[in-house]
């Protein structure tokens, strides 16, 4: 327990990290409401807008790595 609440809670990274984090979640939550699984172009767009779901982490990471 002790080290689950070091990693997680205590991660020293600043307030962008959250924030990011949130925007990342956002990302993915818009993309399970919004795909259409019977179009595979539909499919492939959400499948390259992944690539805004690791932008997103990554600048996370660095910004709060940043700022704390």
């Amino acid at each position: 327990m002790y080290l689950y609440k070091r990693c997680l809670a205590f991660n020293q990274a600043g307030l962008p990290y959250y924030v990011f984090l949130a925007a990342a979640s956002g990302q993915l939550a818009w993309q399970i409401w919004t795909v259409d699984i019977s179009s595979a172009a539909d499919c492939s767009r959400k499948f390259v807008s992944n690539k805004w779901f690791g932008a997103l982490v990554f600048g996370g990471i660095l910004m709060g790595r940043l700022s704390a």
